[in-house]
């Protein structure tokens, strides 16, 4: 068995052309996973549990958990598009 990081990497290798932004991305996103599962895991201990008291565009009351997952995603692209910006 090899790990998500093998299995892109060594698919990235096959494409000369790759610049290594999509193997960033999904690192990105890889990271931004575990981290929205390890608070989830401590839900009640992080306060993400229950409603925000607010209505998203469906009309359902928006979660306090699905706001927390989307402001963790948002922070890694964030975090990716600034290393990227900077060269690294």
């Amino acid at each position: 068995m090899i790990t998500l990081d093998e299995y892109i990497i060594s698919k990235q290798n096959q494409f000369s052309e790759a610049t290594g932004e999509l193997t960033q991305l999904l690192g990105a996103i890889q990271l931004a996973t575990k981290v929205v599962n390890r608070d989830i895991n401590k839900a009640g201990l992080v306060d993400i549990v229950g409603s925000t008291g607010v209505e998203n565009v469906q009309g359902e009351m928006q979660q306090k958990m699905d706001l927390y997952a989307n402001d963790t995603f948002k922070a890694a692209r964030r975090s990716l598009w600034y290393r990227i910006r900077r060269g690294r």
